[in-house]
């Protein structure tokens, strides 16, 4: 195994990483004299020699899977180390980075053709891990890189490092814990946030796979070809390795994770007050597994602005999540403990006025049951009957709560 990765953001050359502990990163004489700006001195500060701060772990760290698809990842190639694993699924990471070992040659564009049918055969029997083997995106659930054929819709399973366009995320499946239907739960959440003016990432359901297809963000095609964008969590931004990214643990607040938005966007009214609006969004659906890896920044057209939204679903439905919100608002993790003495203290905390977040609060609680009707009704062809029961389950869940909530929120 190569004991040096050369990083390529925007295909050309940045720096290279180094096996060493810590780890360490160095940027190339191009980037230190200027010929070569680059958007990843917004988390590694621009220095000669190799770097090992906390910002080049977290970043680095961050770009990896956790849990259970981490585990997979070091079980199928034997290697357990950041940097090991970067060696063997750096070629099409979040964001523009692609790590390759050195002095080996970028892969060109391949794609290999399935079927869904072909694909569901595949996750049935966990083989998806070989598909894709330089593929790395992050979070715990168990994902698939691929892009869509735009002649006939099928799927394309990307080689090597060549980039994806989407994510399949199948149903989650742990043992011991009743989780089931999440794939259709994320997509009506997803469309629903849509339909709440939040800016998110687009989403379809694939019904023969049982997955929710989400359309990256930080792709655009154009002229038959994929461009890879920029962009960092909130994790890289406030070097937070993903281990800590509860605030619980010891990881970042909402207050910080605000106040780092509000400093880096190129719009930070906007984008602040977006993040607001997805704050309540998620303690109106019951989304607990809000943390700090579930925000980013995408570098587009020149400017940084807050990436959109992803990784929205009701887990209140479910007993094998935790019913601690990820984000202490005012003085208690528990949103159904929430009141608004605590979201007055939240707003002291933002420096914002109380009337505002009270508006965001009463505004979103007001739209939040018929987007999700209405994303129910595009989507009922699709359902299974299993699927058609987790869609009554979310309008009785979501409606509860979104009462109860809103009378303790605007009381």
């Amino acid at each position: 195994m190569s004991q040096t990765l050369a990083m390529y953001v925007d295909g050309r050359l940045v720096g290279h990483l180094y096996d060493q502990r810590p780890l360490a990163f160095e940027y190339t004489s191009e980037c230190l004299s200027g010929m070569l700006s680059t958007q990843l001195t917004r988390v590694i500060a621009l220095q000669a020699g190799k770097i090992s701060t906390p910002a080049v772990h977290a970043y680095f760290e961050n770009l990896l899977p956790e849990g259970d698809q981490r585990r997979a990842l070091e079980d199928q190639h034997h290697v357990t180390s950041i940097f090991g694993l970067l060696s063997v699924a750096g070629g099409d990471t979040a964001g523009a980075v692609v790590l390759e070992p050195i002095q080996s040659a970028v892969d060109r564009p391949t794609y290999r053709k399935h079927t869904w049918e072909q694909l569901a055969q595949m996750i049935a029997g966990n083989g998806v891990q070989a598909a894709s083997a330089k593929a790395s995106v992050s979070g715990a659930q168990f994902k698939i890189l691929l892009s869509i054929d735009q002649k006939d819709g099928a799927p394309l399973l990307p080689v090597g490092s060549t980039a994806s366009t989407h994510i399949l995320k199948p149903d989650i499946k742990r043992v011991g814990q009743k989780i089931w239907a999440s794939a259709i739960n994320e997509t009506i959440m997803m469309r629903a946030a849509r339909k709440c003016d939040l800016r998110v990432a687009s989403v379809d359901y694939q019904p023969t796979v049982h997955s929710c297809l989400v359309q990256r963000y930080d792709r655009i095609e154009a002229g038959g070809s994929v461009q890879r964008l920029n962009q960092f969590d909130l994790c890289q931004l406030l070097e937070t390795p993903s281990d800590v990214k509860y605030e619980a643990d010891g990881g970042p607040s909402f207050t910080q994770c605000y106040k780092k938005i509000k400093a880096s966007s190129s719009n930070p009214l906007k984008d602040c007050d977006s993040v607001l609006k997805w704050l309540f969004f998620n303690l109106y659906i019951g989304n607990n597994d809000t943390h700090a890896k579930n925000l980013s920044m995408l570098v587009s057209e020149g400017e940084f602005r807050l990436a959109p939204f992803y990784d929205l679903m009701c887990t209140s439905v479910y007993s094998g999540f935790s019913n601690s919100f990820a984000f202490k608002v005012g003085t208690t993790f528990k949103a159904g403990d929430m009141v608004s003495a605590d979201l007055l203290q939240l707003a002291a905390s933002l420096n914002v006025s109380d009337r505002y977040l009270f508006k965001i609060s009463k505004d979103m609680a007001q739209q939040i049951i018929p987007a999700i009707d209405e994303s129910i009704n595009e989507l009922q062809d699709s359902f299974s009957p299993t699927e058609k029961l987790m869609a009554q389950r979310l309008t009785r869940e979501v409606s509860k709560l979104c009462k109860k909530r809103s009378q303790k929120f605007l009381s």
